[in-house]
């Protein structure tokens, strides 16, 4: 039975430095442009939000300024970075312990009345000290807000991003190399048990495999079942959890559930890892370890099967 490379301590080592350079360089050469996108944008959602402060605090409770704030996508998302820090969407619905979309607010002074004094409540000190202090602010402290806010939201787009791009481009590229051989994407579902796995020369995008989510699963020319993951990491620290906690730990249901003559786990990884970990999951957790950086090790071995 043909399983694929198992990396020595030195290879390891050499994959680990290649692909933080390869992340260093998409760090490095990325554009600014989505950052200045997103910053220009929410410039001016912060300009409109930061001017309804008075209208926010307001007692009573004005429920067509909280509701209209609350209608739109973006300035949605400046009520909720007025905070210190900013506060999650689902964070402030369980705060204010209703619905914070419009209707359910006109309808319900009570909730709205609730949403205002949470934020009011956690309202930034530092970029709206005029608020406290019951004053207009002066067109400095204005200034300093927006931008302040803005740069907020923007550096969490670009974070998000980020992580979801990086995630997506690399699952992207195992589907794509699996349609290289002749593979189709069929639809995904349940898969409890290796009768009902992907065809042969079919795969599926992320599905429960045997009790935990695989990434890519595809069924091999010999009929095994691999099961692939798509790791991303930005620190070695950060890349116990997505290695070896995530997918060991994966792993081990998958051996247990189906069998090792019935399965191939993987894992393709980009970014930062230690190499202390990519040890223990390959080595402890029988993980197969691709990289990113060179997929024709996982294009090699798919070819060998038959």
């Amino acid at each position: 039975m043909t399983l694929p490379t198992k990396w020595t301590s030195q290879q390891l080592a050499d994959d680990c430095l290649e692909s933080v350079r390869a992340f260093r360089r998409e760090r490095l050469d990325e554009p600014l442009e989505l950052y200045s996108e997103h910053f220009e944008n929410f410039s001016r959602v912060f300009a409109g939000v930061v001017d309804q402060i008075p209208d926010i605090k307001a007692d009573p409770v004005n429920v067509d300024v909280l509701a209209d704030l609350m209608r739109d996508d973006d300035t949605r998302r400046a009520l909720c970075y007025l905070t210190a820090p900013p506060i999650s969407e689902d964070d402030l619905k369980t705060l204010v312990d209703a619905s914070i979309r419009p209707t359910p607010l006109r309808a319900d002074p009570a909730s709205a009345a609730r949403l205002r004094d949470v934020i009011i409540r956690i309202l930034d000190p530092h970029r709206f000290p005029w608020v406290d202090a019951g004053r207009a602010p002066t067109p400095d402290e204005r200034a300093a807000a927006i931008l302040a806010s803005a740069a907020l939201v923007a550096a969490r787009k670009v974070e998000t991003f980020r992580r979801n791009d990086a995630k997506d481009r690399q699952e992207e590229n195992v589907k794509q190399l699996l349609r290289d051989f002749g593979y189709t994407e069929v639809p995904k579902h349940d898969i409890p048990n290796a009768s009902v796995a992907p065809a042969i020369g079919t795969f599926m995008g992320e599905t429960p495999l045997a009790g935990a989510k695989a990434d890519v699963v595809t069924r091999l020319a010999d009929g095994r079942i691999m099961a692939i993951e798509c790791k991303v990491s930005n620190s070695s620290v950060n890349s116990y959890k997505r290695l070896v906690h995530d997918t060991g730990g994966k792993a081990t249901i998958w051996y247990s559930q189906l069998g090792r003559a019935n399965l191939v786990p993987c894992a393709v990884l980009n970014g930062v890892f230690s190499v202390a970990n990519c040890e223990t999951v390959q080595n402890d957790k029988d993980v197969y370890l691709f990289w990113d950086h060179r997929l024709n090790d996982l294009r090699d071995f798919i070819a060998s099967i038959t």
